[in-house]
């Protein structure tokens, strides 16, 4: 494979006017809630298709708690603390589904801020010991490895991408 170096070298008219349409760009606004509305439609279908395989297994201590507490509850929904039908506290080390239902739907534990040129999609979810869980699950600790639930796809990032360009060609006209 040979790799090729191009180099452009922008003349004074051309920065003149990327200049110019930098500066006629000053609200995305509708592109950025667009580009969070994908965002939450790929966790969703995530959440739906239960991570596709795409997680390490959950271990076999934690799988057997959380089938006392939340049987069939998929990978990505955890199970709280409960007691066995002997009575045995048990604790499944999760939220439930408001991590889930913080993300895929709107809840009191959903972060979506929308900027000018720019948005985020998050949740404030944090276990019972205050810890974010949010960011546990995505980004894994010591005792769990990550489960990325809110994840940027190249048909994702195409999608914002052409959204935003949209947008930019109707604030700049034809």
């Amino acid at each position: 494979m040979v790799a090729i170096k191009v180099t452009v070298d922008l003349d004074n008219k051309f920065r003149g006017y990327i200049s110019g349409v930098i500066a006629d760009i000053k609200d995305l606004r509708f592109s950025m809630g667009e580009g969070a509305r994908i965002v939450k439609k790929g966790a969703t279908a995530n959440f739906i298709l239960k991570g596709s395989g795409r997680y390490a297994p959950l271990s076999p201590k934690y799988k057997a708690r959380k089938q006392i507490l939340a049987p069939g509850a998929p990978i990505l929904v955890g199970a709280k603390k409960g007691r066995t039908k002997a009575g045995k506290l048990v604790s499944g080390g999760g939220i439930s589904a408001r991590l889930r239902d913080s993300i895929i739907k709107t809840t009191g534990d959903s972060i979506i801020r929308i900027g000018k040129l720019s948005f985020e999609v998050g949740t404030s979810v944090k276990s019972s010991k205050g810890f974010p869980y949010g960011k546990a699950v995505q980004t894994g600790t010591s005792k769990m490895p990550a489960r990325p639930y809110l994840l940027l796809t190249d048909p994702l990032v195409k999608q914002i991408i052409n959204t935003i360009d949209d947008d930019i060609i109707s604030i700049l006209g034809p």
